[in-house]
């Protein structure tokens, strides 16, 4: 149960991350090593070398030097801890009267950031680490203004928070995104049809020319199932989901599915990137509709239970 008088807000890595990172770095620098004798030999692998090993050094730097950096957020006090590693921490006690202000940053990087902004009567404004649930971001900044006594910051769109009626994941399929469907597919169309029905009527066509047609064809259909895939749309209500997405065809294919529906629902790997998660979720019928692309497992996962609780689900059924 979350403690009501107490946030806790972190950043940084943990030791076996740093290990990780640590290790990573040394196995580069000692491939890279050996190949700086080839240098005046072989200038590209030199070169190559060169480029391992100072990215090596770089992880190294990083694993040592790499601050953690914790804020605990108690009634009328913000206690700031910041550690490097075998460094001392370092205390700093900020009390509540000597705050002019608070606000909320979005920040949208590697994966969609909220942070709290803090600005002191003496003229310091200081960042603090990351609000750790995606899904809880309004409820954690009214928690921290009730906690410090201060008016609650202006409030930033958060598609994916649990206090909104409805959640959402993607982007709509609107009519702009339809038109250029259908230009696309009609572009590829042509561009593959025409040279096939050239060359069947000149009498031109080769095994090489079909060969090609057909890597052409399948990159095509490659192309045309990625995109209709990233065109999920999902529209999460109590009790039900809304899905949009492109068909074939170009039309708009809408559906939706309530918790008696789903059979399961899991996180998977997104494909492009190792931070890439998208939600699966298995209907009973055998169906498996994958969510857009989310970024990072931990907002993936929490994203996951409120559309587990949304659903009415039990954890088991949530996977």
């Amino acid at each position: 149960m979350a403690n009501e008088n107490e946030v806790r807000l972190r950043k940084g890595t943990t030791l076996n991350e740093r290990l990780v990172l640590a290790g990573i770095a040394v196995v580069l620098c000692l491939i890279a090593l050996p190949g700086l004798a080839h240098l005046a030999n072989d200038q590209w692998l030199g070169v190559a070398a060169l480029f391992a090993l100072l990215f090596g050094c770089l992880l190294l730097v990083a694993a040592l030097f790499d601050r953690n950096v914790v804020w605990i957020i108690t009634p009328g006090e913000i206690l700031i801890g910041e550690q490097r590693p075998f460094g001392k921490v370092h205390r700093k006690s900020i009390g509540d009267r000597d705050i002019s202000g608070m606000r909320l940053r979005k920040s949208i990087g590697k994966s969609v950031e909220f942070t709290l902004v803090v600005e002191t009567l003496s003229g310091d404004t200081l960042t603090s680490p990351p609000l750790p649930d995606v899904t809880q971001v309004q409820r954690t900044t009214l928690q921290v203004a009730r906690l410090l006594q201060l008016p609650a910051p202006a409030w930033i769109e958060n598609p994916l928070d649990a206090a909104n009626a409805r959640i959402r994941l993607g982007k709509p399929v609107g009519s702009r995104r339809v038109r250029a469907y259908r230009a696309l597919v009609a572009l590829l169309a042509c561009s593959l049809s025409l040279p096939f029905i050239y060359a069947l009527w000149s009498g031109k066509l080769s095994a090489l020319g079909i060969a090609d047609w057909s890597l052409g064809a399948i990159m095509a259909f490659v192309l045309i199932r990625y995109l209709r895939r990233t065109s999920a749309f999902w529209i999460v209500h109590d009790g039900a989901i809304r899905f949009e997405r492109l068909s074939l065809i170009g039309t708009t294919e809408t559906d939706t599915v309530g918790g008696d529906d789903v059979e399961h629902i899991d996180v998977e790997s997104g494909g492009r990137r190792g931070s890439h998660y998208v939600i699966a979720i298995r209907l009973r019928t055998g169906k498996k509709i994958r969510s857009p692309v989310l970024v990072g497992k931990d907002q993936t996962r929490a994203v996951k239970a409120e559309i587990v609780r949304r659903l009415g689900l039990t954890p088991l059924d949530g996977g």
